[in-house]
This record gives C-alpha cells, sequence and structure tokens, in this order.
C-alpha cells in the first residue's frame, strides 16, 4: 500500500516537471520568434531609410541655386521708404531655433558673404544673415548662398539668409550661371578682393534697413547685431545661455527687464587669427596684434566700455557674468546683447555715419541699462583706419550727422516721460 503511494506521487512529479519543461520550451520560442520579428522589423527600417536616402536628389550647387531663383523670383515685400525690395527667408535654416536661445545677426554685400562662414563655424548657433544685392549682382548673391549651403554643413543648419535689393532690381534678368561660377567645394572659399566698407556704385547701402530686415527674422528671445567682418569670442552664446538660465533671463517675470549686455569690441591686425579667450586676447593686446575697437579713427565712440578695467580683471575662463553698469555717455556705441524687443534700428540711415548710435541713443533715452560682460569680446578683422574706408565716408557722415540731430529731436516726443537725453 505504502509503495503504491509512494510511485503514484513519483509519476506525479515527473508529470510536473515535463509540464514545467514544456512552458518553458514555449517560452523560449515566444522570445526567439520576438527576437525574429525585431530583426525583421529593424532590417526593413534600414533597407527603407535606404531605398528613400537612394531615391532622394542630390543636393548640389546648383540645384541650390534653382531653388533659391524660384524662391527670388516669387517676389517679396517693400520697405517702408518704397525704395528697396525685401525677400525674407531666401534661404531658411535646416535646424529649428527655440525662443530660449541667443541669435547672432549680421548683414553684408556680396563683398563680404564669405564671411559669413566663419561666423557660422564660431557661433555654431542660430544666425540670421541678410544680404544687400544691386541687380548686376544678384546672380553672384544667389550663386555664393547656394555654395555656402551646398559646401558648409553649419550654414546648412543654422543660418538664414534673407535678401534686401533695390526696387528696380531685374529678377528674370538673373543669370542662370555668373561668368566664372565654380560649383566646387573647396577648403578656402574666402573672397580675397578688397573692396571697402559701403562702396557702392550707385544705390546707397540701407545698412539698418538690413539689421532690421535680419532682425524681425529672428525667433529667439535675445539677439547679438554684429559685423560681418567680426568675430564673437569662443563659446559666447553657450556660455551667455547659462548665464541667462541662472540668472533666469527667460522668465516670464523678467521679459520687460531693459538690460543690454554690452561685449566688449576689439580690432586685431590684418592677417591675425582672432582669439578664442579672454586670455589669449590680452596675451595679443600685449604683442600688439589686437587692440580696442576704433582706437585710432574714433577713440572717444568706445573708451566708455572701460576696457582698462576690463582687461585687469581676472575671470573664469568658463563663465560669463556682468562685471559693472556704464551710464551711457555720447558718443558711445557699442556692440550688445539684447532682447530682440529692444527698440529697432531707424531704417532712414543709409551708408556711413549714426546707423548703430542712432539706436544706442535710443535705448539710452527709453531707459535701458549697459551692463559690460567680463568674458565676452568681438574682434574685427583688421586695425581701422581711415585708408579702409571708401573716398564718400565723410560726406556720408556729415549727411546722416543732420538726419542725427532730427533723430534725436524725435525721441522727446517719442518718449515724453523720459528725462534722458543724447548728449
Amino acid at each position: 500500500m505504502h509503495a503504491s503511494s509512494a510511485w503514484s506521487r513519483t509519476i506525479l512529479g515527473l508529470i510536473v516537471i515535463i509540464a514545467g519543461l514544456q512552458v518553458l520550451h514555449l517560452i523560449m520560442l515566444s522570445r526567439l520568434e520576438g527576437h525574429q520579428q525585431q530583426e525583421v522589423e529593424i532590417v526593413n527600417n534600414v533597407q527603407s531609410y535606404q531605398a528613400e536616402f537612394e531615391e532622394r536628389p542630390v543636393i548640389t550647387v546648383e540645384s541650390e541655386f534653382s531653388d533659391l531663383l524660384r524662391m527670388l523670383q516669387r517676389g517679396g515685400v517693400l520697405d517702408t521708404s518704397g525704395q528697396y525690395r525685401v525677400v525674407p527667408a531666401l534661404a531658411a535654416a535646416n535646424g529649428h531655433a527655440t525662443a530660449l536661445d541667443l541669435t547672432l545677426v549680421t548683414q553684408c554685400s556680396v563683398q563680404h558673404l564669405s564671411k559669413v562662414a566663419r561666423l557660422a563655424e564660431r557661433w555654431q548657433g542660430p544666425l540670421s544673415v541678410a544680404v544687400f544685392a544691386e541687380e548686376q549682382d544678384l546672380g553672384r548673391v544667389l550663386w555664393g548662398i547656394a555654395r555656402l549651403r551646398v559646401c558648409r554643413p553649419a550654414i546648412r543648419q543654422h543660418v538664414a539668409f534673407h535678401l534686401v535689393s533695390p526696387l528696380g532690381a531685374a529678377v528674370h534678368r538673373t543669370p542662370i550661371l555668373p561668368p566664372g561660377a565654380d560649383a566646387g567645394c573647396h577648403p578656402d572659399d574666402t573672397d580675397h578682393r578688397q573692396d571697402k566698407n559701403y562702396a557702392r556704385s550707385r544705390v546707397p547701402y540701407p545698412v539698418n534697413l538690413a539689421r532690421n530686415v535680419a532682425r524681425r527674422a529672428v525667433q529667439t528671445e535675445f539677439v547679438f547685431v554684429v559685423d560681418v567682418d567680426m568675430l564673437p569670442s569662443a563659446k559666447l552664446r553657450e556660455m551667455f545661455l547659462a548665464f541667462a538660465a541662472q540668472a533666469k533671463l527667460f522668465d516670464k517675470s523678467q521679459r520687460d527687464d531693459k538690460t543690454v549686455y554690452v561685449v566688449p569690441a576689439f580690432e586685431a591686425k590684418e592677417g591675425t587669427e582672432a582669439p578664442s579667450t579672454k586670455k589669449q586676447l590680452l596675451q595679443m593686446a600685449k604683442e600688439g596684434f589686437i587692440r580696442p575697437f576704433y582706437f585710432e579713427l574714433c577713440w572717444k565712440c568706445q573708451m566708455h566700455t572701460d576696457y582698462e578695467a576690463w582687461q585687469k580683471e581676472s575671470t573664469n575662463q568658463q563663465h560669463l557674468a556682468p562685471f559693472f553698469e556704464v551710464l551711457w555717455k555720447d558718443p558711445w556705441e557699442p556692440f550688445f546683447i539684447s532682447r530682440n524687443s529692444a527698440p529697432l534700428y531707424d531704417e532712414r540711415f543709409k551708408q556711413y555715419g549714426f546707423n548703430r548710435i542712432s539706436q544706442v541713443c535710443e535705448l539710452h533715452v527709453a531707459g535701458f541699462k549697459f551692463s559690460v560682460l567680463d568674458n565676452a569680446f568681438l574682434v574685427h578683422d583688421g586695425f581701422k583706419t581711415a585708408a579702409t574706408f571708401h573716398n564718400t565716408k565723410e560726406t556720408e557722415q556729415e549727411l546722416n550727422r543732420v538726419l542725427f540731430r532730427q533723430f534725436k529731436s524725435e525721441l522727446k516726443d517719442r518718449y515724453p516721460e523720459s528725462s534722458r537725453r543724447c548728449y
């Protein structure tokens, strides 16, 4: 009786073990099938992507030029004077900039278009560029932008191009292939011609209109307006964004803050590589390769930045912070980072003279504060001397001086509650 009971328990145990092994086998088969299905899906996805990639047309300078030409021929909008045609977003950046960022803003003519490459490589973030082109330059501008976008990944990813041209420019006569155009990509795409600033043949260069066109296209909270032949210190964008986050500058409660952040400007001897850090800049200044911007031409226009104090300040190379505030004094015209809600430039100023200081003057009257950053700088390519300017500079400056007097008078009516003046 006991032996029969023991045998029954043994048989039952074996049945349980066999059943367990079968369940385990089924589980293993299920997992194997799942892995095989995942492998099939991965292979299918790769094959699908490869097929899509193979079907996608290769982007060439010629095809990019054709796309730009179509954008140009769709038309544009008139500026407020009715003298210029504007094509916003002639070529949009592939990357998407969020509002919580800082956009570098500049403008140029075809003579300096190639300088955008250096800016894009150094900035590594959103960049808005307005390009001015007379009728005879339209083909060269489109070709130049096409080459930059095809040959320079940083430009295609980050840079948006906009076009400003005289109203009478005939877009239907734009050449399909500018004479001598090169469709290849080369390590050095620099335009080596020595064209002087604002040296236009017939049409006044609408410098402030171009700045505003580039600014109006910006989607970020902050902007940094510079000249195209200047280069910011390395990692300036990243360092400012870290400072802005720490100081909560993107909070809604800070949106009405009237502070602009001055970036000290310098100029480097022609042929000198621009420094990346403040330490490098100070060493180059000792060696005579770097000096404050406009040191020879108009020292009073920059001296209120207080370069001596800034250069003596020892800073952490990895961080950025306000160093000191400066009350605006005539004729100081600093370069600065501001919210894009700051007043725009007065578009009546064309060619050379008073185009930047008019905006700085308005900021002062409107109640803005100027705070100098301790570990950021801007370097102009080449020493500024009288010989670097075009022949009509003095005439243009005198004409704009008269306009500036009128502009300052108008500010009294624009800001009747302000006790500040531009003198």
